[in-house]
């Protein structure tokens, strides 16, 4: 009896009754069912997982060449991005270079125009210094 309390309630049923494998509490799909007839379905139920299995392997293989695709045109698309920044950086860089030429034109068309006013002013003092004014006798 120790020995049973040891095992359990359960244990000392399974072994104490005429069931040593625990057979009555089996599912009953299975009850009255050959070894051979089980065996078919497990191997069934087998060619349906592999079957399955391979699907999803298929599946799995088609994300794989999606990813690596949309990875081909992430670095292409990347290679075209830096590109353009580089053209950017140095349209950037002539657009700086050409406003100051710019300011340098524009001060030196101001100075000019100084210039032009002073030879025009010259010159009509130089026309009245020597033109004598002729008055009314």
């Amino acid at each position: 009896m120790d020995r049973y309390n040891l095992m359990g309630s359960t244990a000392a049923d399974t072994f104490g009754s005429g069931d040593p494998w625990g057979m009555r509490d089996e599912p009953e799909e299975f009850q009255g069912v050959s070894n051979e007839a089980i065996r078919q379905q497990q191997q069934h139920i087998i060619r349906e997982q592999d079957q399955g299995l391979e699907s999803l392997s298929h599946v799995i293989a088609r994300q794989k060449e999606m990813a690596t695709d949309i990875g081909n045109e992430v670095d292409s698309q990347n290679v075209l991005i830096d590109e353009i920044t580089d053209h950017v950086d140095r349209t950037g860089e002539r657009l700086i270079k050409e406003t100051r030429h710019i300011r340098i034109v524009d001060r030196k068309s101001n100075t000019c125009c100084y210039w032009i006013v002073m030879v025009v002013l010259f010159i009509a003092i130089l026309v009245v210094a020597v033109v004598p004014f002729h008055g009314k006798p």
